[in-house]
């Protein structure tokens, strides 16, 4: 399973948003996660349409998080970009398998059980366990990674 890029991103900005305790522009978000205008927006436009983020507009608008960071897990952000998590093309498209064959796929069975355990473990990773890894404020973890001093 890979995570794709959207994913990694969004996660990325949700979690700066949630250190950086105040509203953010869009080219602000941006330039401190090192990506780009337009794909930021396209993330921030998903996550705004799932309530994970809200939006604000004016000479004084912004984006905030609209949890409290212990509520926002790397799986809802998962699931807002990507529909959740899939280890195969048969949990995402149920027509790549034939009906009559999918009741006896042992191996259908056990990857949904590696699905659910994924979903859980993503389910426990909150943002707030995840503060200082953003990249935001003083205590920058790449900073602390190029000092050998990150630690995971």
């Amino acid at each position: 399973m890979l995570i794709s890029r959207e994913v990694d991103y969004g996660i990325r900005i949700v979690l700066l948003l949630c250190e950086s305790r105040r509203k953010m522009d869009a080219k602000e978000i941006s330039e401190i996660s090192g990506i780009s205008i337009r794909f930021t927006l396209k993330i921030l436009g998903k996550l705004t349409s799932s309530n994970l983020v809200e939006s604000f507009r004016g000479a004084k608008g912004g984006y905030l998080v609209s949890k409290n960071p212990a509520q926002i897990s790397v799986y809802d952000v998962m699931d807002v970009l990507e529909g959740g998590i899939k280890v195969n093309g048969c949990f995402e498209n149920k027509s790549s398998c034939l009906p009559s064959k999918m009741a006896l796929c042992g191996l259908r069975c056990k990857l949904e059980e590696v699905n659910s355990k994924i979903k859980r473990e993503l389910q426990k990773i909150t943002m707030d366990s995840l503060e200082n890894c953003s990249g935001y404020g003083e205590n920058k973890y790449w900073y602390k990674y190029i000092k050998g001093e990150f630690k995971c």
